[in-house]
């Protein structure tokens, strides 16, 4: 009897380890399953809301397109402030402010260069065989068709710095309200850009 009353103390004794590792178990995976992972396969993805934006009002730009270009054309950077584009604008009035002090440099350059092109030196003495030293001027007709060149770069450079200005406010006073045509939304499979077109 002995033997058996001590087989099934041992019997109940596991069964009851049994039962009580089963319940730390349980207890455990109840406490973690809100860490797990949903099956992607099985389960729909969630959708963001959609907003309609053809019930708010469209806002318009402080300035039609045709007048940003117009603007921008005589004065860089103007309209692209007015648009709401500080950036923008500051680097248009930037290149043009620096355009236009090379431009002056390269002016002061070729006005010097065609002022001091009859002045100058051609025999600054002589050698000791009584040859003369001839010092040619380097103010030659050479040195001013570069300079001539440097000038007519600048210019050129302001002109692209208007037309590419008055583009940009064009472009930009088109596209006043592309924020409320376009969104970016956040998804598990990444980012995604979407545009509303309207027919």
């Amino acid at each position: 009897m002995s033997s058996r009353s001590s087989v099934r103390r041992l019997a109940i004794a596991r069964a009851g380890c049994i039962l009580g590792l089963s319940a730390i178990l349980v207890v455990l995976s109840a406490t973690d399953a809100h860490a797990q992972r949903v099956d992607s396969a099985r389960v729909a993805p969630a959708r963001a809301p959609v907003v309609d934006t053809s019930t708010r009002p469209v806002p318009q730009p402080p300035l039609s397109p045709r007048r940003a270009f117009l603007y921008s054309l005589l004065l860089p950077g103007y309209s692209q402030s007015i648009l709401g584009r500080p950036t923008a604008g500051a680097i248009f009035v930037l290149s043009e402010a620096i355009a236009l002090g090379m431009l002056r440099e390269s002016k002061a350059d070729l006005d010097e260069a065609r002022a001091l092109r009859t002045d100058s030196v051609v025999v600054v003495g002589v050698d000791q065989n009584g040859v003369p030293i001839k010092s040619p001027s380097p103010y030659t007709n050479q040195l001013i068709d570069v300079r001539r060149g440097h000038v007519e770069d600048w210019v050129a450079f302001i002109i692209a710095n208007h037309l590419f200005a008055a583009a940009d406010a064009y472009v930009g006073a088109h596209l006043w309200d592309l924020p409320s045509q376009v969104s970016l939304r956040q998804t598990r499979g990444g980012t995604m850009l979407a545009a509303r077109l309207t027919w």
